[in-house]
């Protein structure tokens, strides 16, 4: 089985020297003999030129253009591998990280992703990444803090999605990959996954794989707090239209919505009002989108939602 761990970069120079090692160790001790790639995405900051002189066991991927996370599906197209698994340039990982997850593709042909047990930096504090999808306002989500998470941290099980994880690179291109209409970033992972569950496949939680993450350094630089979570709100209306046909989900959706905006408006948020404006700027967009990627499900809104809530 050809694995790649590929690595997102974008002006991090000091973060690849600070965790690449890690990386590069545990690649080492795979059976699988995994490529390590950097996917640059076109940074300024002089990381090609480190990575060549102090990595040069590691491949480098150049994107063409800046799609932020949307520039793994030029990776994905270009890419031979079988499994490629995703990580962002502040992520350290366990030596032992990598086997857990790919025996899983192994082991079964409906597995499409595999999500890793996530701690922040600190080694203590639980960040994720086994998740659970939630409807709250009529928006569904995934959840990672949903009751009970405590006892399942150490429990393998399936998961509704999945941000930093690896991915059986077929089924990542016939589903599309992910979706620009999320750009600058935000919810683009979820609606991978999501599509990937209507499909028929299956997302899993491994817990033997661990790695250590800063929290979005990146994004967090480029992007003010409330500009996140407007751009998290945007994106979880083009979300809902672009992937929900059951009645009963869309019309929580629907009821919900003005009163989410009269609250926002009452309670001296209007970023988030424009961000809705947004959204409905981009509808037809979504929903031409939505009969486009609609045809192959093979699951309802609903069965997969409740699937996660029995």
């Amino acid at each position: 089985m050809r694995v790649n761990i590929a690595v997102l970069n974008y002006n991090g120079k000091a973060l690849l020297e600070e965790c690449l090692p890690s990386i590069i160790e545990a690649a080492a001790r795979s059976r699988f003999s995994p490529k390590v790639t950097v996917l640059d995405n076109c940074s300024t900051d002089g990381s090609i030129e480190f990575l060549r002189n102090n990595f040069p066991q590691v491949d480098i991927y150049m994107a063409k253009v800046n799609r932020i996370y949307c520039s793994y599906n030029e990776l994905f197209r270009d890419s031979e591998d079988d499994v490629i698994l995703i990580l962002n340039s502040d992520i350290k990982v366990d030596a032992n990280f990598l086997d857990p997850m790919v025996e899983h593709f192994e082991r079964s042909k409906e597995v499409f992703f595999v999500s890793s047990r996530m701690y922040f930096f600190d080694k203590v504090t639980y960040q994720g990444d086994r998740a659970k999808a939630r409807e709250h306002f009529g928006i569904i989500s995934a959840d990672t803090r949903f009751r009970g998470y405590e006892k399942l941290v150490e429990k393998q099980g399936y998961t509704f999605s999945t941000g930093n994880g690896a991915f059986d690179r077929r089924k990542f291109l016939e589903l599309g990959g992910f979706d620009t209409i999320y750009l600058p970033g935000r919810y683009e992972d979820v609606d991978l996954c999501f599509r990937g569950w209507k499909s028929g496949y299956k997302g899993i939680y491994e817990p033997r794989s661990i790695i250590y993450h800063k929290g979005y350094v990146s994004f967090k630089a480029a992007f003010s707090d409330k500009e996140i979570q407007a751009t998290v709100f945007r994106n979880s209306l083009i979300f809902m239209v672009k992937n929900i046909s059951s009645f009963t989900i869309f019309a929580k959706f629907c009821f919900w919505l003005p009163i989410r905006l009269i609250y926002f408006i009452l309670s001296g948020r209007p970023y988030f009002v424009n961000a809705a404006a947004q959204a409905f700027k981009m509808l037809p967009l979504a929903l031409r989108l939505r009969d486009a990627c609609s045809k192959d499900f093979k699951l309802t809104d609903k069965e997969v939602v409740t699937f996660f809530n029995e």
